[in-house]
């Protein structure tokens, strides 16, 4: 092979490696993108999933608390005699 035919061969697959590299440099930059919403989603949900534990943690008190109260109610209305 001629030298020079050999230097165009080398430089037209440096060129087409260039453009590769570049198209997957672009889709990382959109992955790395992505991976950052969805980690703020995740953030956001799991607050929102802590609140949400703690407003039912206090809904069940409040239930647990009032069936107690009906309760002792029924044993200081009679109805359970020993």
């Amino acid at each position: 092979m001629d030298p020079k035919e050999l230097a165009n061969i080398v430089d037209e697959r440096l060129e087409k490696l260039d453009l590769r590299v570049t198209k997957v440099e672009i889709a990382q930059t959109r992955v790395e993108k992505d991976v950052l919403g969805i980690s703020l989603d995740l953030k956001y949900l799991r607050q929102s999933q802590d609140a949400l534990n703690s407003n039912l943690s206090k809904f069940l008190w409040i239930v647990g608390g009032g069936f107690i109260a009906a309760l002792v109610s029924f044993v200081i209305k009679g109805g359970l005699v020993l």
